[in-house]
C-alpha cells in the first residue's frame, strides 16, 4: 500500500536542501561582495597606470620629437644640394607635425590639470622653437636661391674664359695673358665648391683688375667685355649669401637654446608624474585593504554556517548511512542474514533502507549475471586465439601486454621468444634487419604501416593502431601473394618500357640501313670492288636482322599471321634443327593428334623454336641427353576470367637451369649468361616480344641443377591450315618509264631511293614537305606512283598523304615505306602496299608490282 507523503521541509532531502540554500547565500554573498571589490580594485588600477601612462607618454613624446625637430634642424644646415636640401626641408616639416601631436597629447594628459602653469611654458617654448624651425626654412631656401645665382654667374665666367683659351689656342694669340687666365679658371673652380666663396671671390676680383681693357682680337675682346659684366657680379651676390649663412647659424643657435630651455622643463614635467603616479599607488592600496578585510568577515560567517550544517548532518544522517554501508559490506562477504535501522524512518534514509532489504533478495540473481558475463569473456578469449592475422596489444610505453598464437608464427618468431613487457622495437629488432628509415618509422608515437620482406622470403604489413588510454594494437597481416603480384606488376611496366625504347631504336637504325644497303646495291656487280660490297651487303642483312629483333621484343614488328599446323611446322623443321645439334644430344617432338591449328606468323614462329632449341642446346653444354619440343591443345583462364582455346607449345631440357634472379631478367633484351662475344641477348626478348604481340603467352619453370622448360601459349586459329595463293603480278615493262613522286624527310634515304628507281627504270619527282607534295599532286598530272614515308615533320604524316592522294586520284598507285612496323604502330593507316625499311631494289620492284596491280584491280 501506498506511504503516506512526508512534508518536503521534513525530509533529508528539505533539510540538505535548506542547509544547502542557506550555504549558497552566504557563499554568494561572499562571491559578491569580492567581485565588486575586486572589479572596483581593477578599476583603481587601471586608472593609476592609464593616468601613468598618459603623462609619462606625453612627456616622452615631447622629448623625443624635440630632440628630432634638433637634429633635423642641425642636418639642414649642412645641406649643400638643391635635391638633398628639400628632402631634409620635408623632413623637418614631418618633425614639426610630430612635435604638434606631442604637445596636444601632452595638454590633454591628467597632470596638465594640475601643473597647467608648466605646460603653458612648454607650450610657449614649443611654439617659439617652431616659429625659429619656420624662419630657419625660408632661410634656408633663400640661400639656396642666393647659392644657384652665384653659381650661375660663376659657370658664365667659366664658360667666357674657356672661350677666350679656346680662341689664343687656335689663333696663337696671348690676350689676355695664358697664366692670368688660368689663375681666373682655378679660382672660378674654387668659388664653385666652396659652399661659402666670399673670399674666393674677393681674389677673383683682384685678379679681375689685371685684365686689360681691350683685346686685339674682335672676338676675344667681345667675350672679355660680357666677362667683365659678369664678373663684377659676383661680389655682391656672394655677400648676400654670406649674410643668408650668417642668419641660419644665428636661427640655429637659437633652436639649441630653445630645446636646452625645453629639456629643463621636460625633466622637471617628469618628475611631477613620477611623484602623481606614488601618491595613486598609495591610495589603491589603502582601498585594496578595505576591500580584504570586508571579504574576510563574509568569508568567517559563511564558515559558521557551514560547520554548523555539518554537525547536523553527521548527527541526524551520518550514523545511519555508516550502518547501511557496514550492512552492504557484509552483505558482499557472503552473509545472508543482513539487517539495517532506519527502516521506520518516513524520509529518504527509511527508503534506502528498505531498497537494501530488496537488493539482498536479489543477490541470487547477480550471480546468475556474473555467470553469463564469465561466458561472454570466455567467447572472446576463443575468438582472440582463433584469429589468422597476428594481434599484439603493447601499453602506453610500448612494452608487450598480451598477443594471440598466429603473432609470433607470422613474425617467425619461436613463441618462447616473446616475453610480457618486452618493447615492440626490441621484438621487431628480431624479425629482421630493419633499415634506417624503417627504424625511424618504428620509432615514432604512433608507426605508420610498413612492409617487411623476412628471411624466408615472405613478405608481412606490419599495422599499428591506438587504443584510448591503453596504448596501441599491433596487427601482422600475410602479404607474401600480394607482393608478388606487385612485382609482376612493376616487371611488366619495365618490360614495356624497355620494349618503346628497342622500337625506336629499331626504327632509326632501320632508316640508316635502308641508305646503306640501297648505296650498295646501286654498285655495279662488275665493279672491283664487288667483294668488298658483297661483304658489307651481309653486314646490313646482319643488322637488319638485329633491328628485326629488337622489333620484336617491342612488338612492333610486321606480323602475317595465318593458321599453322604445329605437327607438320615441326616435321619440316626436324632436319634443320637436328643438324645443329651435336652428336650426343637426341631431338623428340611430341606432337598431339589431332591438334588445333594455331593463328601465328609461320616465319617468326619458325626463328622463336629455332632460337628456343640452340639455347637448350647450350645450356646441356655438352652433356648428353635429348631436347624435347611438345605441343597439345590447351584451353586456359585468362586474367578477366575469360576462357580462351590456345596451342601449348614447349621445349624442354636437362641443362644446368636457372636461378630465380636470372629468370626475372631472361626477357630483358641484351640479357645473356653467355660468354661475351658468344650471344646477343635478343633470343628469348625476341620470342617473348613475338608471342606477346601474337596475343599469347611466355612461361618458364627452371631451377639451378633441374633443367628449364619454357612453354608458349599461342592462339587458336579459327580455321584449319591452308595455304594462300600468291597474286599474279605484272610484267617489268609494264609500269616502267612513269613518274614516281618520292615523299621522304630524310635526305640520304630519299636520295638513295632516287637512285634506286631511276635503275629500276622510274622517272622521279622528290621533296621532304607534305604540303609541297599535295601540291605537286595537285600541279603535275603525270604523276603516276606516290611513295612515301610513314613519319614526316610537320602537320601531315605520309599516311594523311597518301589518303588524300586516293581520295582526290584514285588511279595513282600507292606505296607507304617506314622502319617501323605500319600494321602495329596504332595510326589509322590507308588501304595501301606497305614496305618496311630496309628494303633491298629486288624488294621495292616487288612492292611496286604489288601496288600497281591493287590500284588497277
Amino acid at each position: 500500500m501506498p506511504q503516506p507523503s512526508t512534508p518536503f521541509f521534513s525530509s533529508a532531502r528539505g533539510r540538505l536542501l535548506s542547509f544547502n540554500l542557506l550555504v549558497m547565500a552566504v557563499t554568494l554573498m561572499v562571491c559578491g561582495v569580492a567581485v565588486l571589490g575586486f572589479q572596483h580594485a581593477s578599476r583603481l588600477q587601471e586608472q593609476v597606470q592609464g593616468q601613468t601612462l598618459s603623462d609619462m607618454s606625453g612627456s616622452m613624446e615631447l622629448a623625443r620629437d624635440t630632440a628630432n625637430v634638433a637634429t633635423a634642424a642641425v642636418r639642414l644646415t649642412q645641406v649643400v644640394g638643391a635635391l638633398e636640401y628639400q628632402s631634409e626641408a620635408a623632413q623637418l616639416k614631418q618633425t614639426q607635425l610630430a612635435l604638434q601631436n606631442s604637445l596636444s597629447h601632452l595638454a590633454n594628459a591628467p597632470l596638465a590639470r594640475h601643473e597647467p602653469q608648466l605646460v603653458a611654458r612648454i607650450t610657449k617654448r614649443s611654439n617659439e622653437l617652431e616659429s625659429s624651425v619656420t624662419r630657419m626654412l625660408e632661410l634656408g631656401h633663400r640661400r639656396h636661391m642666393e647659392r644657384n645665382d652665384l653659381l650661375s654667374a660663376l659657370y658664365q665666367n667659366q664658360s667666357y674664359l674657356h672661350h677666350i683659351q679656346d680662341i689664343n689656342a687656335r689663333d696663337r694669340l696671348n690676350v689676355p695673358d695664358a697664366a692670368l687666365l688660368a689663375e681666373l679658371d682655378r679660382l672660378i673652380l674654387i668659388a664653385i665648391q666652396t659652399p661659402s666663396p666670399k673670399a674666393t671671390v674677393a681674389q677673383l676680383t683682384e685678379v679681375m683688375a689685371a685684365l686689360p681693357a681691350a683685346a686685339q682680337s674682335p672676338p676675344v675682346n667681345d667675350i672679355l667685355q660680357e666677362m667683365r659684366t659678369h664678373l663684377r657680379l659676383l661680389l655682391p651676390l656672394s655677400q648676400r649669401l654670406d649674410n643668408s649663412n650668417l642668419a641660419i647659424a644665428w636661427f640655429m643657435y637659437h633652436i639649441k637654446a630653445l630645446v636646452a630651455f625645453l629639456n629643463q622643463d621636460i625633466n622637471l614635467y617628469v618628475q611631477k608624474v613620477g611623484q602623481e603616479s606614488l601618491n595613486r599607488t598609495e591610495q589603491s592600496h589603502k582601498d585594496l585593504q578595505s576591500i580584504i578585510s570586508f571579504i574576510g568577515l563574509f568569508a568567517l560567517l559563511a564558515l559558521v554556517i557551514t560547520g554548523f550544517a555539518g554537525w547536523y548532518i553527521y548527527r541526524n544522517l551520518g550514523s545511519n548511512l555508516t550502518a547501511i554501508s557496514q550492512a552492504m559490506t557484509r552483505l558482499a562477504r557472503g552473509e545472508r542474514d543482513v539487517s539495517v535501522p532506519a527502516l521506520q524512518r518516513r524520509d529518504e534514509l527509511g527508503e534506502l533502507a528498505r531498497a537494501f532489504n530488496v537488493f539482498a533478495r536479489n543477490t541470487a540473481s547477480l550471480e546468475h549475471t556474473s555467470k553469463l558475463l564469465k561466458e561472454k569473456s570466455t567467447q572472446l578469449e576463443t575468438t582472440f586465439h582463433a584469429m589468422r592475422d597476428g594481434f599484439a596489444l603493447f601499453d602506453n610505453d610500448g612494452c608487450l601486454v598480451v598477443w594471440n598464437p598466429h603473432y609470433p608464427l607470422l613474425l617467425g618468431l619461436r613463441p618462447e621468444q616473446l616475453q610480457r613487457g618486452q618493447h615492440y622495437l626490441a621484438l621487431l629488432k628480431q624479425v629482421t634487419t630493419l633499415q634506417q628509415h624503417i627504424l625511424e618509422n618504428l620509432s615514432r608515437p604512433l608507426p605508420k604501416p610498413q612492409e617487411l620482406r623476412l628471411e624466408d622470403n615472405r613478405t608481412i604489413e606490419l599495422r599499428f593502431s591506438p587504443v584510448p588510454g591503453r596504448g596501441m594494437v599491433n596487427l601482422v597481416l600475410e602479404r607474401s601473394e600480394r607482393k608478388a603480384l606487385e612485382e609482376a606488376l612493376v616487371h611488366g611496366q619495365k618490360m614495356k618500357a624497355v620494349g618503346q625504347l628497342t622500337g625506336g631504336l629499331a626504327h632509326d637504325f632501320n632508316n640508316l640501313l635502308a641508305v646503306i644497303v640501297g648505296s650498295l646495291e646501286l654498285i655495279p656487280t662488275d665493279s672491283p670492288d664487288a667483294a668488298r660490297v658483297t661483304r658489307s651487303l651481309r653486314a646490313a642483312e646482319r643488322g637488319a636482322q638485329l633491328t628485326q629483333r629488337l622489333l620484336a621484343f617491342s612488338r612492333k614488328q610486321s606480323l602475317h599471321p595465318h593458321a599453322v599446323a604445329m605437327k607438320s611446322l615441326l616435321e619440316n623443321l626436324d632436319p634443320l634443327i637436328r643438324h645443329s645439334l651435336p652428336a650426343g644430344l637426341s631431338l623428340d617432338i611430341e606432337a598431339q593428334q589431332p591438334a588445333w591449328p594455331a593463328w601465328i606468323d609461320v616465319n617468326q614462329l619458325e626463328n622463336a623454336i629455332i632460337n628456343l632449341v640452340m639455347n637448350a642446346r647450350d645450356a646441356m653444354d655438352g652433356q648428353a641427353g635429348s631436347i624435347t619440343i611438345r605441343t597439345w591443345n590447351q584451353r586456359v583462364v585468362r586474367s578477366s576470367g575469360r576462357k580462351q582455346d590456345m596451342v601449348a607449345l614447349e621445349v624442354i631440357d636437362a641443362g644446368h637451369g636457372m636461378s630465380a634472379e636470372i629468370k626475372a631478367q631472361v626477357f630483358e633484351p641484351f640479357f645473356t649468361t653467355k660468354q661475351t662475344g658468344s650471344g646477343s641477348g635478343l633470343g628469348l626478348s625476341m620470342v617473348y616480344g613475338f608471342v606477346r604481340q601474337s596475343g599469347g603467352r611466355v612461361q618458364i619453370e627452371s631451377a639451378p641443377g633441374q633443367g628449364t622448360l619454357v612453354r608458349l601459349q599461342l592462339p587458336r586459329a579459327p580455321a584449319r591450315a591452308v595455304e594462300i595463293p600468291s597474286p599474279l603480278m605484272p610484267a617489268a615493262n609494264e609500269i616502267q618509264d612513269r613518274l614516281v613522286l618520292v615523299l621522304e624527310d630524310e635526305h640520304d634515304v630519299r636520295q638513295t631511293l632516287c637512285e634506286q628507281l631511276h635503275q629500276l627504270g622510274y622517272l622521279t619527282l622528290e621533296t621532304a614537305d607534305s604540303e609541297q607534295a599535295i601540291s605537286m599532286l595537285a600541279e603535275v598530272p603525270d604523276i603516276s606512283i606516290v611513295i612515301s614515308d610513314l613519319m614526316l615533320p610537320g602537320s601531315k604524316s605520309g599516311a594523311e598523304v597518301l589518303q588524300h592522294a586516293r581520295e582526290h586520284y584514285p588511279q595513282l598507285t600507292l606505296l607507304l615505306i617506314s622502319g617501323q612496323d605500319l600494321r602495329a604502330s596504332g595510326r589509322q593507316l590507308p588501304d595501301v602496299e606497305l614496305l618496311r625499311k630496309p628494303f633491298s631494289q629486288l624488294q621495292l620492284a616487288q612492292a611496286l608490282r604489288r601496288a600497281w596491280h591493287a590500284s588497277s584491280a
